[in-house]
């Protein structure tokens, strides 16, 4: 039997398909979409279990610790326990009293006078204050020097209510160095409000050479400094209507000022005032009212004879009601509606207590300056 040599070759193996999935699903698969409930599961089963064993163990509590027995020997009988010892009776509180040596009440203590109010202290405390409150009481200081607050205005509206108290204790320094400090121009200036008035003159926007901040802690170290002297009569201070009404023409003009900004429609190019200024304003007028009124209060303490010499209490009083009010103004966005259109005129509304007020100190130095 031979073999045919033109055979045809075997074929090469083919690859089966792959065998089709069970038609059903695996509970390892069902358990995986639910892994997330699983995992649930199991915490809450290990904080129940946890908590379990802890009331377990607070119930149980600790395992009780008795002292070891002493060896009995042999033969002999056991101690009998020893009988605990009855307390004694107590004897009667009134008995004890009468017992015990009378006791000598301890002498009270030396209370010191009070100190003396120095006139002119009110005053330059609240100077120091409303600048103080400023720099070192809010948060992240003095704004308008800093690069991040200042320069880039992300915190525009505290920025300008810190200028506006600002602006207050610059003309307040001035007139205290320049009237209230000396009995007449030929006497010298004081050189602690001389230094002070001329660190608060420093430009609000200083960041470094010298530094605004800095600068404002200096004047209100002198100013401490001046009250200092003041109470070891080492310096003066000269409460009189002239120096009032020298500080109430400055206020005036500063209200004047600020009340123009409030109402104006225009600016000074003719351009109507923008929507991204009347904040601006409006926070300006707010500081010059928060640091006005607090002026003003120190002025009725350290003024009080004067005022009450004219009958202008009342008229004073007027003037910080409507400077509180202004100050109290916080709107959650300042608007500039039309004046008898739906939307808020915030600008309008500042305008109505700054004008009162400046209406007030005017007649109010029209009356201290009547002989």
């Amino acid at each position: 039997m031979t073999s045919n040599p033109e055979r045809p070759p075997a074929p090469l193996p083919v690859p089966l398909p792959p065998e089709p999935p069970a038609s059903g699903e695996s509970m390892l698969r069902r358990l995986l979409r639910q892994r997330f409930l699983l995992v649930a599961l199991v915490i809450l089963v290990f904080l129940g279990g946890l908590f379990g064993w802890e009331s377990h163990r607070r119930v149980q509590g600790p395992p009780k610790s008795h002292p070891p027995e002493a060896a009995i020997p042999h033969g002999e009988t056991p101690p009998a326990p020893a009988k605990l010892k009855e307390p004694e009776p107590v004897k009667h509180a009134e008995a004890a009293k009468e017992a015990a040596p009378p006791a000598h009440p301890a002498p009270p203590a030396p209370v010191a006078p009070p100190r003396p109010v120095v006139k002119g202290e009110a005053f330059t405390r609240a100077l120091i204050q409303i600048m103080d409150d400023q720099v070192n009481k809010t948060w992240f200081g003095w704004r308008p020097n800093t690069i991040i607050f200042g320069k880039l205005g992300l915190t525009d509206n505290v920025n300008n209510v810190q200028l506006g108290v600002l602006e207050v204790a610059r003309r307040t320094v001035v007139v205290l160095n320049e009237h209230m400090t000396r009995f007449a121009t030929t006497e010298a200036y004081n050189p602690q409000v001389n230094e002070a008035m001329n660190f608060f003159m420093v430009s609000s926007d200083k960041y470094w050479f010298p530094s605004a901040s800095g600068k404002y802690r200096e004047a209100i170290h002198d100013l401490e400094l001046y009250i200092n002297a003041l109470g070891r009569g080492q310096s003066r201070f000269y409460g009189r209507v002239d120096n009032l009404i020298a500080l109430l023409l400055n206020y005036k003009d500063l209200l004047g000022s600020s009340f123009h900004h409030l109402i104006k429609d225009t600016e000074a190019d003719g351009k109507s005032v923008s929507w991204w200024v009347v904040d601006d304003y409006f926070y300006f007028s707010k500081g010059i009212a928060l640091g006005m009124s607090q002026m003003l209060e120190a002025v009725k303490e350290d003024f009080h004879q004067e005022l009450q010499k004219k009958n202008c209490h009342k008229l004073l009083d007027d003037g910080i009601h409507a400077l509180h009010a202004a100050s109290h103004l916080s709107p959650w966005v300042v608007t500039n509606g039309g004046k008898d259109g739906i939307l808020a005129n915030h600008r309008a509304n500042m305008a109505t207590y700054i004008g009162e007020a400046e209406h007030v100190i005017a007649t109010l130095q029209t009356v201290l300056a009547t002989n």
